[in-house]
């Protein structure tokens, strides 16, 4: 697994590194740490101009050196880069030329003349980059619970199976959670029609139900057979706000959701709902994308 760890040094920064020193990645892993300098354009090759440019790479790898101390054990073998121009550019075009499994990084930054601006660019990451992004955010703890949101999306299943690809401790909780949706019932419609349409909701809520029931005994069952401690639940409501609170109750240590996914009525969902949730959870949360349904 190649892990691409994006940092400027702030304090966001610094707790999803410290996150990663502790997350469960596979022995075999390579972790980058990238930070990105925003050097000024200038036409002039003068003694101030190269001077503050020197300075500017300097503080870069200064940003480095502390990311790959905070790493511990890891930041030994790490590799480390300064990359030059816009931060989202950088990360991006670095997590596809390296081919990155997972890009990590905080949800705010420093801004400025570091140039990562997370708020923004964790956003834009999290929506561009092709692997899973793990966005840090909170106080952040070592991994011993985790909520998954499950809508039968490939998006959502892929967060499943990143799961499994993790060395995770045979104790970790896992909440497996799928919300219903709840079917509006068009107040307009025509007197003569409606107990048709109210017939034809519940038939709808009644299939949509069994197949999030089954979606969650399958990842119950797949997860089962590395973990001890999986519950599911399918509660009635706006998915992300029920995700979030969901995370809250849970007490979870990280949130995974999909970056797309299917609402009541097998539409698109999770581009507002991943964002929602990005937003609100007070806790890191890892946006997965997938490219078939399992």
């Amino acid at each position: 697994m190649r892990v691409l760890l994006a940092t400027d040094g702030s304090k966001d920064a610094q707790a999803a590194t410290a996150y990663l020193r502790d997350f469960p990645l596979p022995e075999d892993a390579r972790i980058l740490a990238l930070t990105v300098v925003d050097l000024p354009a200038s036409p002039l090759d003068v003694p101030p101009v190269r001077e503050f440019r020197a300075a500017l790479r300097a503080e870069g790898r200064r940003v480095l050196d502390e990311a790959r101390r905070l790493l511990g054990p890891r930041g030994a073998a790490a590799e480390a880069r300064v990359a030059e121009g816009s931060a989202r550019a950088e990360i991006l075009r670095t997590a596809e030329e390296w081919g990155a499994d997972l890009v990590v990084l905080g949800a705010r930054g420093l801004g400025g003349v570091r140039g990562l601006l997370l708020g923004s660019v964790s956003s834009a990451v999290a929506h561009h980059v092709p692997c899973p992004v793990l966005v840090v955010k909170g106080r952040p703890r070592p991994l011993g619970s985790v909520l998954i949101a499950l809508d039968g999306s490939a998006h959502a299943w892929a967060g499943v199976r990143f799961l499994l690809g993790l060395p995770l401790a045979r104790t970790t909780k896992v909440r497996l959670l799928s919300v219903v949706e709840r079917l509006h019932y068009p107040s307009s419609a025509p007197r003569l029609i409606r107990a048709q349409i109210r017939r034809l909701l519940a038939d709808m809520d009644k299939e949509r139900r069994a197949e999030l029931d089954r979606d969650l005994a399958r990842a119950a069952a797949e997860l089962r057979e590395k973990l001890t401690r999986v519950t599911r639940g399918s509660p009635t409501g706006t998915p992300a706000s029920e995700i979030v609170a969901a995370a809250r109750a849970f007490d979870a240590d990280l949130v995974v959701v999909g970056a797309r996914g299917r609402g009541g009525i097998e539409r698109l969902l999770l581009g507002s709902v991943s964002e929602r949730v990005l937003r609100d959870a007070r806790r890191p949360v890892l946006i997965v994308k997938g490219r078939r349904q399992p």
